[in-house]
């Protein structure tokens, strides 16, 4: 045919007519198949079981600390900070990062707020002694009372006040090992002249109990007891309002103490 396709038979110009119907035909096709398959990859994910995924340790978020009830307080000489002591109260549990502060107070109270992460303790044999924890009062504490905000009722509450000045005392050393606040109480240990040892301990009255008397001594404005005796050690014994404090002398190993020499050491104490 002249002037036509010698292949076909058909005009020239009609060729890219049919490669555009080709074309689009084959472009639709490819769709289709996609659409397909992105079905049933979405059909296959969905009932395939979901992988746990790894979590770092920075993305783990931190416990938030709770607010923990404490045992006891000290309240320094000049009233102006108070030592709190702070626990678990489970076996083989430890404390992290443990804060108190003052949360509230007024011209009858302070209430203080004791805060931490309770964790699974690394060491059960060392793991639930109290932890001391200094707060700083805006003014001196007087004749207020402390109360602890996770029970809202005042622990027992003790003041150097009542304890002769043993911390400006240079033939007396604080033992960092031998102080404790339990349920029982507070204790401090010292370590003497020629290796004799002194425990300065204070609990409230109505749970204090004591030996039978063998002595009595004046020290400062107050009258102390005495019990024990010369085979073992000696303690003096006195009460200020609803708190008993007491010191006890042990003398080195092989070494023994008069109850006069007694009465000399605690007559050498500073007492207000």
């Amino acid at each position: 045919m002249v002037g036509g396709d010698l292949l076909t038979g058909h005009p020239p110009a009609d060729r890219p007519r049919r490669h555009g119907r080709v074309t689009l035909a084959v472009a639709a096709a490819a769709i289709g198949l996609a659409l397909v398959g992105s079905f049933f990859l979405r059909q296959q994910r969905a009932t395939d079981p979901v992988a746990a995924r790894q979590v770092s340790a920075q993305e783990t978020p931190a416990e938030t600390p709770s607010t923990l009830a404490w045992l006891s307080a000290l309240v320094a000489r000049d009233g102006t900070s108070v030592t709190v002591y702070a626990g678990t109260s489970a076996e083989c549990e430890e404390l992290v990062q443990p804060q108190a502060a003052v949360v509230e107070q007024d011209d009858t109270r302070v209430v203080i707020a004791v805060k931490a992460r309770t964790v699974s303790a690394s060491d059960c044999t060392t793991s639930g002694g109290a932890i001391p924890l200094v707060v700083s009062l805006p003014e001196p504490l007087g004749d207020r009372v402390l109360r602890d905000a996770a029970t809202a009722v005042p622990p027992p509450t003790y003041f150097e006040r009542d304890l002769p000045g043993l911390s400006s005392d240079k033939r007396w050393s604080p033992h960092p090992g031998r102080w404790a606040s339990t349920d029982d109480g507070w204790f401090q240990g010292y370590n003497g002249p020629g290796g004799s040892h002194l425990l300065a301990a204070a609990r409230p009255t109505a749970e204090a109990g004591r030996p039978a008397t063998v002595g009595t001594l004046t020290i400062g404005a107050r009258k102390g007891v005495i019990t024990g005796g010369a085979e073992g050690s000696w303690t003096l014994w006195w009460a200020a309002g609803e708190v008993t404090y007491s010191l006890r002398l042990t003398p080195a190993e092989g070494s023994t103490f008069t109850l006069a020499q007694f009465k000399r050491e605690m007559g050498r104490l500073h007492w207000d």
